[in-house]
């Protein structure tokens, strides 16, 4: 009795110390040797009493083992990782049956402390199991290769606690496993750290408390769930699940007369190369309190994560194979998703990249993306419509796919920094702010060294569209530039700029704002403002004097106020536009190179092939403003600095010959086009042929190649006989070509 108490003492002291995983401490007892004290482990086991551990050696061991009592059973490898290693093995391999069941039928419920070490179970219906309902204390399984095992691997079912971790697991039904059915209650587990190989179910069970980390389940052909199992409270974290063809890597549903699995947080994981990456079953109803985030889901054949079930799955924040995000009823071009699946903010790059980039569109908030965000990261938002306020207190890239003309929020952005750096738009990037009659569209506070550049946005809607009204800018950078500002009452307000702090504000249109363009209050500094749009040729109005130039601000654009230098500025708002083209043909309208234009000015564009050879197929670049970039003559309306291409392709892609080879690249099409360069198109009449060809032959091309039989008679009957005869009289036509 004393020594059960000692036992049970130990237990209570390592749970209040958080000590769940480390191995249990079993009272002091002897030490056995297997097969120097007896000569098989039963007989070891059979001699042994309650605390002892036994040592067996390397060898050969074929009987079915079973433990009735508490102690350590360690083999040749005790201490290293089954994953890896290599050498000697101590291998019980009775040939049918269970290679050690842990019996607790004769013991005091609660009270069984087992620790296995170091041995391979191999070639078995079962490897380690505990088929008696009676709870055990407390089993732990390390560092042991359970290999072939028909059914259960390493089958923890009645034990309050079970730790299974350093074991490599091949060939099983179920591979790891604890928890029994109710009225019994779920075990408190740590599976960390194991392989499980060629295992229909690797990590499974009726766990609460618990945690499965580190693990890597992988390849097997048929139906099955990496992860799976009634999950009570538990984290399910940088696994990686990976080549279950037919099957998931992690599921939820309903098991047996078992709750429905929730509190599970699922992070870090990598679920790839499967049929199904997450999957929800429909008997799982509710999904209370389980998260899927900052997991790489790529690669999975059919869904990322299908949900069936009755609520809807929280699967933001994760990687789904393209930065576009994922497919299905996702925007992008990653694994596909189901309904009923949250999935922005997403990560646009894999998890553990720093600085990480996030995607993030309509369907949730960008503050979502903006608070999960480190510092340092960039947030890419799809266009659509975001009405919401938004708050920058870190450093941070904010910037939008598709620039300002398609992506709008209809709110405000407070930007308040210390010592940090945030960028909000940028070349092509920036959004529309409509305050909507809101007192700022980007409000700023920044000290101790702080950077910000606000670029290429449209601010509108506002008492002032950028300000730092009621607050104060001291010895930091605020870059301005690129922006159209205007239909607020002050386009921008500056209040208490102070220190040595630097504002600059280039490049803007600053016009169609009420009172003022820009106005300074309480400020120890004088704002760069020069190259700015005022709404007229003539400059802004205020009468106030440039402190450089000396120069009165009494044009009739809109107002300035003091502490601004504004001279030189814009007589006319423009934006550059580059052209060019691709081989087969070039831009005639308005030519190639860059040009100038006012804002909102409309540029016709005309693309012409070279010849009758090529033929134009689209335009590529900045091509959003483009009317059609399927047609080469189109326009484009200039709201930003654009770079476009115009690309041509050649006719002779839709050869007959090619649909008759399957391949543009077929060797025998190279003599073809050898024949047409050489022969043909260096005189009229064959000239005359080659563009009476390519002008009938795609629709006949298009028709062949969608018919099998038919290109095989194509092929042998009409292309292959001319490609014969042309490679014959090679030397022939090659020299009169000449």
């Amino acid at each position: 009795m004393k020594r059960l108490f000692s036992i049970l003492f130990a237990l209570m002291l390592l749970m209040s110390l958080g000590l769940l995983t480390a191995t249990p401490v079993l009272a002091a007892g002897h030490i056995i040797h297997v097969p120097g004290d007896y000569s098989t482990i039963q007989a070891a086991i059979n001699a042994a009493s309650n605390g002892d551990t036994i040592i067996v050696a390397a060898g050969s061991y074929k009987e079915n083992v079973v433990i009735n009592k508490s102690l350590i059973l360690q083999g040749a490898q005790a201490g290293v990782d089954a994953r890896t290693r290599s050498g000697a093995e101590t291998i019980i391999n009775p040939g049918a049956g269970t290679g050690i069941k842990i019996s607790t039928a004769n013991r005091t419920a609660n009270s069984c402390v087992v620790v296995i070490d170091g041995l391979t179970v191999q070639n078995i219906e079962h490897g380690i199991t505990t088929p008696d309902p009676v709870m055990a204390a407390n089993i732990t399984v390390k560092n042991v290769r359970v290999l072939h095992s028909n059914n259960f691997s390493i089958s923890l079912t009645f034990t309050l606690k079970a730790t299974v971790e350093y074991c490599y697991v091949e060939g099983a039904d179920v591979a790891i496993n604890a928890g029994a059915l109710d009225p019994f209650p779920p075990t408190v587990a740590t599976f960390r750290n194991n392989e499980v190989v060629n295992s229909a179910f690797g990590i499974t069970g009726y766990l609460k408390d618990s945690l499965i980390e580190g693990n890597l389940i992988r390849d097997f052909t048929k139906a099955g769930s990496g992860i799976s199992g009634t999950l009570l409270n538990t984290e399910v974290k940088n696994n990686t699940v990976t080549g279950y063809v037919k099957g998931a890597g992690i599921s939820f549903g309903a098991h047996y007369a078992r709750p429905f699995s929730q509190n599970v947080t699922v992070a870090g994981n990598g679920f790839t190369g499967n049929n199904l990456g997450v999957y929800v079953f429909d008997t799982q109803t509710t999904l209370t309190g389980i998260t899927v985030n900052f997991n790489n889901i790529a690669g999975n054949s059919r869904y990322g994560v299908w949900n069936e079930g009755g609520q809807t799955l929280d699967a933001t924040k994760n990687w789904w194979g393209d930065a576009s995000g994922p497919s299905g009823v996702g925007p992008g071009h990653g694994d596909d998703i189901s309904t009923k699946v949250l999935y922005s903010p997403w990560l646009a790059a894999e998890v553990g990249t720093e600085p990480m980039t996030w995607g993030v569109n309509p369907t949730s908030s960008i503050q979502d993306a903006i608070d999960a965000a480190d510092p340092g990261d960039t947030i890419v938002v799809a266009e659509g419509t975001y009405q919401q306020n938004l708050n920058i207190d870190k450093s941070l890239t904010l910037k939008s796919a598709g620039g300002y003309e398609v992506t709008t929020i209809i709110g405000s952005v407070s930007i308040e920094l210390h010592a940090e750096t945030a960028f909000f738009g940028g070349n092509d990037t920036g959004f529309t702010i409509d305050a909507d009659g809101g007192d700022f569209a980007i409000w700023l506070s920044s000290d101790s060294g702080s950077k910000v550049t606000i670029s290429q946005n449209s601010l509108t809607g506002a008492t002032a569209g950028i300000t730092t009204r009621n607050n104060l800018v001291n010895n930091s950078t605020i870059t301005i530039k690129d922006n159209k500002i205007d239909k607020n009452d002050y386009g921008i307000y500056l209040e208490s700029v102070v220190g040595v702090s630097t504002v600059l504000i280039n490049r803007n249109s600053l016009a169609q704002n009420d009172d003022y363009g820009l106005y300074m209050k309480n400020s120890t500094i004088t704002v760069d403002a020069t190259y700015n749009w005022w709404g007229d040729a003539s400059g802004p109005s205020g009468n106030v004097t440039d402190p450089v130039t000396r120069r009165i601000a009494n044009g009739t654009g809109v107002a300035i106020s003091g502490n601004v230098r504004f001279d030189p500025w814009l007589t006319a708002y423009q934006y550059t536009l580059t052209i060019s083209s691709t081989g087969g043909g070039s831009v005639i309208e308005p030519g190639e190179g860059t040009f100038n234009y006012d804002a909102g000015t409309t540029v016709e564009l005309i693309a012409m092939p070279d010849a009758f050879f090529y033929g134009f197929d689209k335009w590529t670049g900045d091509v959003r403003n483009i009317a059609d970039v399927n047609a080469p003559a189109t326009n484009i309306t200039m709201n930003g600095d654009y770079s476009i291409t115009a690309n041509f392709k050649g006719f002779w892609e839709c050869f007959i010959a090619t649909a008759a080879y399957g391949t543009p690249t077929a060797k025998e099409i190279d003599i073809l086009r050898e024949f047409r360069d050489t022969v043909l198109l260096p005189n009229s009449l064959g000239a005359k042929f080659v563009s009476f060809y390519y002008k009938t032959s795609p629709p006949v091309a298009k028709f062949i190649s969608q018919h099998e039989v038919l290109r095989t008679v194509v092929r042998v009957g009409f292309v292959d006989p001319i490609v014969k005869i042309l490679t014959w009289t090679h030397d022939s036509w090659v020299a009169r070509g000449s």
